[in-house]
């Protein structure tokens, strides 16, 4: 490969790409043991590398456009997966905070 090809041209693209995959492995990291240790950091991660996905993605197809398609499916991979994995990353924070509520409330009622 030549070294123009690996350089690329729109960096954006790459970026929100590599975030949107980094924030799936944070996800998928609560599958293993260690996950399980501490799960609000793998959250606060996953949700950090989405919401930089996010903007990059948006940033990156504005650029795709100006050169003719150069990472147009990057960029858009990293927009959708940014957005899911905030969506799944939210979730799992309302859902540990329910949690928590329910806990309490039980508690309070004994």
């Amino acid at each position: 490969m030549s070294e123009a090809v690996l350089r690329g041209r729109n960096r954006a693209a790459k970026v929100s790409a590599f975030c949107a995959l980094g924030s799936f492995a944070a996800m998928a990291n609560l599958a293993t043991p260690i996950g399980w240790l501490n799960p609000p950091v793998f959250v606060a991660m996953a949700l950090l590398c989405a919401l930089i996905a996010i903007p990059a993605g948006h940033v990156g197809r504005f650029r795709a456009r100006r050169l003719s398609g150069d990472g147009k499916g990057m960029a858009l991979a990293g927009v959708l997966g940014g957005w899911v994995m905030l969506l799944i990353s939210l979730l799992a924070v309302a859902s540990a905070a329910g949690l928590i509520a329910g806990v309490a409330l039980l508690v309070d009622a004994a």
